[in-house]
Parts: structure tokens; C-alpha cells; sequence
């Protein structure tokens, strides 16, 4: 009987211990994008932080619903990206791209931004934001 119950316990044990990575990157880590990107992030407050390791939930460029579609721009292409007021699940941006342009897009007001400053990992919604520039 405690052959049987260590037979059966043990296989349980090590397939929820091996659940542990399942849940993407650890809790305070910069997910990684294989780019050094630079960014400076002003929240609602008016703080000002400078990051390094910048991304989009890892991801290296904006997305965000143009009409009925969606678009994604690389960060590479933005001079900076200004947020105004939320409207439901999204924020309207304001893409001011590096060759003078402006377009429009909804990003969803729970995307997450990531980066890195040189005191620890930094994370804000894009609820909190009011603008990020890519000098």
C-alpha cells in the first residue's frame, strides 16, 4: 500500500514542480527581446524614468487597433508615443514617427511596459503612461 502511494505521489510531484516555468517570466524580471531599446517613460504623476531593455509585454513594437484592424509599429520607427485619456478597455496614442508622421492607434489600457533603470526592473501599465520617447 505505501509502494502504491509512493508510486503514484512521486510522478504527481514532478509534473507540478515542472508547472513552474509555465507562467512566463518571473515575477519582477524584464521579459527578453534580443534589442537594447531606450526609453524615457513619463507617467500621469509627471515621473520621469529613463529605462533600457524596453519592450511591449516582450514584445519590441507598439500594437494597438487602427479601425477595424490592427497595426504593429516597431519602436525603432517613433520619435515618441503621447497617451490621452482612456476611453473603456483602451487609450487612444498619438505615434509621433521618427520621419515627422503622426497615426492614431487604441492600445488596450492593461498592456504592460517594460525596461530596465539602472536602480531595478521597471513595469507600468498603459493606463499610467502620458508619454514615452525614444531618443
Amino acid at each position: 500500500m505505501k509502494l502504491l502511494r509512493i508510486l503514484f505521489l512521486l510522478p504527481a510531484a514532478l509534473l507540478l514542480m515542472g508547472m513552474g516555468d509555465l507562467g512566463g517570466a518571473p515575477q519582477g524580471a524584464v521579459p527578453e527581446t534580443g534589442e537594447d531599446i531606450r526609453a524615457v517613460i513619463v507617467d500621469r504623476q509627471g515621473v520621469r524614468t529613463e529605462v533600457d531593455r524596453f519592450s511591449m509585454g516582450g514584445k519590441t513594437y507598439l500594437e494597438g487597433a487602427r479601425g477595424s484592424g490592427r497595426m504593429m509599429v516597431e519602436f525603432h520607427k517613433l520619435a515618441g508615443i503621447e497617451f490621452k485619456e482612456g476611453l473603456g478597455d483602451e487609450v487612444p496614442v498619438i505615434l509621433n514617427l521618427r520621419t515627422g508622421e503622426k497615426q492614431e492607434l487604441l492600445v488596450n489600457k492593461r498592456a504592460a511596459f517594460y525596461g530596465t533603470t539602472d536602480f531595478g526592473t521597471f513595469m507600468i501599465r498603459a493606463r499610467d503612461v502620458r508619454h514615452i520617447a525614444f531618443p
